[in-house]
């Protein structure tokens, strides 16, 4: 058996699919494994050992006639094609896409075979966007920036191949000599993060560690980053007169890293891929988590992972942050920190009422438990607009093989619209309007009257959903005794 393991994002998203690449390697001892990525985050695939062979995407090569002065989009086309067609000709039994992109899912589609079984995004034959499986059709749904989503992203991994994890799957890749000396005891700060609005500034660390250095006398602190974050931390150590530091920044290799992440007390940073490397270490982990960002889905999942969350960088007071560092060293967590808890959320976390509501309703819808009770008649109004339209668009469906789809097509339409604007007015019902768009994307391509079933399956399926929302007429059935009276 031959597998191909897609993922094409950052370095962050490649630490995040480790546990899941060695969790298909247990499912599959005998398979051969290909795992591709992007060659600028080559990196993070060392000390991988479950793949056989790691493949990368030569985006530069297939873009480069692209933004010659003389554009040649025919040659970059050609270059892709031969891209497609070598490693196509691996045959693969299974492709595994963890992305999660439009990209990805052309690629998937493009090296899909007869026999190819696909989890994950793909195409369908008229290429039309396919969720190959249930757990692919959840993601596109639920998971995202302001979505409902409560599962690590590594989990719905997990979910989609079919397994749950053991130890093994979490542990760290051998630790390589890195010829630095560092500290006995230390903790380790990530100065960069995965985007620069994500990130703190030179000034806001070098008050953080600097107040954390005179509450906490004694622990050394190392820093780490990429090449071009070296300024930052000069910056930081210029700023910060009583710390300890030893720069790393711009010197150490990604997978040196783990050394460094296993040898520390603590690693703080921000959303970045060294959050992930310290789950694999299973090193204590305070990750500041600034702005829009889902941290549910991407946080750390070392025993001990905690989130210090601001809605943006101006919420930021550099010396609580150096408070809150001292007491973790100290043994304890403070209040205002998010704690990794056990169970299907990842976290833990006080919510406002709509935001409850909106994740028990999608446990409700995909995992069969119970549907959470509507306190505003808001809920109350906008299922049954809902399942009112419902209706008339079904009615409209069975019209088709009359009045043809041509005729018909208007009156669907508008009735999308309305339900994409309850979906605004009312945001509790959203997982559910957006769990609807997900299983009609996923009507494949067939003959007329095969898609009309299908879409019809999906508003049959839509108004079960409805209806625990709709209150019910009470119906009164009258049945005439046998003695005449009623």
């Amino acid at each position: 058996m031959k597998i191909l393991i897609l993922q094409l994002a950052r370095l962050g998203d490649i630490y995040i699919s480790w546990p899941a690449v060695r969790a298909v390697r247990r499912l599959y001892p005998e398979a051969e494994i290909h795992f591709m990525t992007r060659p600028r985050f080559e990196g993070a695939v060392e000390g991988l050992t479950a793949i056989d062979r790691h493949l990368t995407l030569p985006s530069g090569h297939i873009l480069q006639p692209l933004v010659n002065e003389s554009v040649n989009t025919e040659e970059s086309l050609n270059r892709m094609e031969e891209f497609v067609e070598t490693v196509r000709a691996e045959n693969y039994d299974q492709i595994i896409n963890l992305t999660f992109s439009p990209f990805s899912s052309y690629l998937t589609h493009a090296l899909t075979m007869p026999h190819t079984s696909v989890l994950g995004y793909t195409r369908f034959r008229d290429g039309f966007f396919c969720a190959a499986d249930e757990v692919s059709a959840y993601f596109y749904a639920q998971v995202g920036i302001n979505k409902p989503n409560r599962v690590h992203v590594a989990d719905i991994f997990a979910s989609m191949i079919g397994t749950e994890y053991v130890e093994q799957d979490w542990e760290a890749p051998a630790l390589p000599e890195i010829g630095i000396t560092l500290p006995e005891t230390f903790l380790t700060i990530h100065v960069g993060a995965s985007e620069k609005h994500k990130a703190l500034t030179a000034e806001a660390w070098a008050r953080a560690l600097d107040y954390f250095s005179r509450r906490y006398q004694g622990m050394p602190i190392v820093l780490i980053g990429a090449p071009n974050e070296m300024d930052i931390a000069n910056e930081i150590i210029a700023n910060a007169p009583n710390a300890a530091i030893t720069n790393l920044v711009g010197q150490t290799k990604m997978n040196e890293l783990f050394t460094v992440l296993k040898r520390s007390e603590l690693l703080i940073g921000c959303d970045s891929a060294p959050i992930h490397m310290a789950s694999l270490t299973d090193t204590p982990t305070l990750n500041i988590s600034v702005g829009n960002v889902n941290f549910w889905e991407t946080g750390p999942k070392a025993t001990l992972g905690l989130i210090y969350r601001f809605e943006n960088s101006q919420e930021i007071v550099p010396e609580r942050i150096g408070e809150i560092i001292a007491q973790l060293l100290e043994g304890h967590a403070d209040p205002e920190l998010i704690m990794r808890t056990p169970g299907l959320a990842s976290y833990g976390k006080v919510e406002t009422a709509e935001q409850e509501f909106a994740w028990k309703l999608v446990q409700a819808i995909y995992l069969g438990g119970d549907y959470p009770v509507a306190d505003r008649i808001e809920i109350i109004e906008g299922a049954m607009k809902l399942d009112e339209i419902n209706d008339f668009m079904m009615s409209q469906f069975a019209l088709i093989p009359e009045k043809g789809v041509n005729a018909i097509a208007p009156f669907i339409d508008g009735g999308e619209d309305v339900i994409k604007s309850i979906s605004r007015i009312v945001p509790e019902l959203r997982p559910m309007i957006d769990w609807y768009h997900a299983e009609k994307i996923r009507v494949a391509p067939g003959t007329q009257e095969e898609i009309i079933a299908a879409t019809l399956s999906v508003h049959e399926r839509f108004k079960r959903h409805l209806r625990v929302y709709v209150p019910q007429d009470e119906i009164i059935t009258t049945v005439e005794a046998k003695d005449g009276t009623l």
